[in-house]
């Protein structure tokens, strides 16, 4: 076994200090439950379920030319250069300064809009001192935040762009309500502003998930966050916010029939209702892990990733360490310099052939042990 060289170390120990804290957080969400967030009758789709969702276009159809270059201005208003954040084609922001008052900048861009096409979606209270619009149009989606900053009045603009393919990483068996228009996306969350009253959402839910199994640690239900403190300049005048509902945000978190976690978050809002949908796969296969780096038995998936899986095993520190020096050397896999260990926790990197593995495992409890396992190559 040859000496690992100072990259290796510093790698090993810089490693070690983000799953010791990663483990620690992880155990503490354990005890308390996800952080989870969930209108007429849920439809049981077995196919991509873009028939409830708005219609998105198969190509961008305004990715041709940055927001900026044709944004309306009003009176006194200019968009400050050093702000404009458009390389990404799919999205973008900029910020306009004005010195003309808040009120009639909103008034601008409310009578203006729709001229251009925009439809209003919803405003929310923000903590600049003004209030946050939001736009549709097509499939571009469109945020207006008015108020202050150091310099003065500002509307500090943000758009994404909603491909058509944007639902194929949901889950067939997870469903979607009537009236839902898909506003925001990553490759495993997914925003959607639905027209329909919140009762309606929750109701939904409650009827669809009749066949979704719970989370080991349960679903929970909290207040909206109202993102904090107002932070504007001392002598502006902040506008009247609007209203800000007062019934609570609901959050839950199922296991699909598809093993796939999904953590909802219901958010009402007047006659309509906000729904953020978080995925996480719960099967191992779609991590890509050869078969001979096994899953330690009986052990409970927290996610899986293509290249990465991390579990929680249900055995002693030492238990589950040995279990993977066994059957690594027995599959033909050699250490790939010497495992970094400290009191509870061990890194071990592998490899055979073109490819490489990295095991970290990590006590947190007696027979509990926290593991991720990475790996690359083929």
């Amino acid at each position: 076994m040859r000496t690992p060289n100072r990259t290796e170390i510093k790698r090993n120990a810089f490693l070690f200090g983000f799953i010791v804290l990663f483990a620690a957080s992880l155990a503490c969400g354990l005890n308390t439950g996800h952080p989870a967030f969930t209108p007429t009758s849920p439809v049981k789709s077995t196919a991509k379920p873009t028939d409830a969702i708005n219609a998105v276009p198969t190509t961008l159809t305004e990715t041709t030319e940055a927001l900026s270059k044709s944004f309306p201005l009003y009176t006194s208003t200019t968009i400050d250069p050093e702000t404009v954040s458009e390389e990404d084609p799919v999205r973008g922001s900029f910020i306009l300064r004005s010195t003309a008052a808040l009120s009639g900048l909103v008034d601008f861009y409310q009578t203006t809009l729709p001229t251009r096409g925009w439809t209003y979606r919803y405003s929310d209270a923000n903590t600049i001192g003004g209030v946050t619009q939001f736009w549709k149009k097509d499939n571009l989606y469109l945020s207006l935040q008015f108020g202050y900053d150091n310099k003065g009045a500002v509307v500090k603009i943000k758009y994404d762009y909603i491909a058509a393919n944007a639902l194929a990483g949901l889950p067939v068996d997870f469903s979607i309500p009537d009236k839902a228009e898909l506003t925001n996306t990553t490759n495993t969350s997914w925003d959607f502003y639905v027209d329909q009253d919140y009762a309606k959402v929750v109701a939904f839910y409650t009827q669809a998930s009749v066949d979704w199994g719970p989370c080991s640690a349960g679903g929970s239900q909290g207040e909206g966050d109202d993102g904090g403190g107002s932070s504007f300049p001392p002598g502006a005048s902040p506008m009247p916010a609007p209203t800000q509902d007062s019934r609570p945000a609901k959050t839950d978190c199922w296991v699909l029939p598809s093993q796939n976690q999904v953590d909802i978050y219901i958010l009402p809002h007047g006659d309509a209702t906000l729904l953020h949908v978080y995925l996480t796969s719960l099967n191992p296969s779609d991590s890509g892990l050869p078969a001979d780096i096994p899953i330690y038995p009986g052990a409970t998936i927290q996610s899986a990733a293509p290249g990465a899986v991390t579990f929680q095993a249900g055995a002693s520190f030492e238990t589950v360490k040995n279990f993977y020096l066994e059957k690594l050397t027995a599959a033909g896999w050699t250490p790939d310099g010497q495992p970094f260990e400290s009191t509870g926790t061990i890194i071990m990197n592998w490899k055979k052939g073109s490819q490489s593995a990295m095991i970290t495992i990590t006590s947190i409890g007696t027979n509990e042990c926290f593991v991720i396992i990475s790996h690359e190559g083929s």
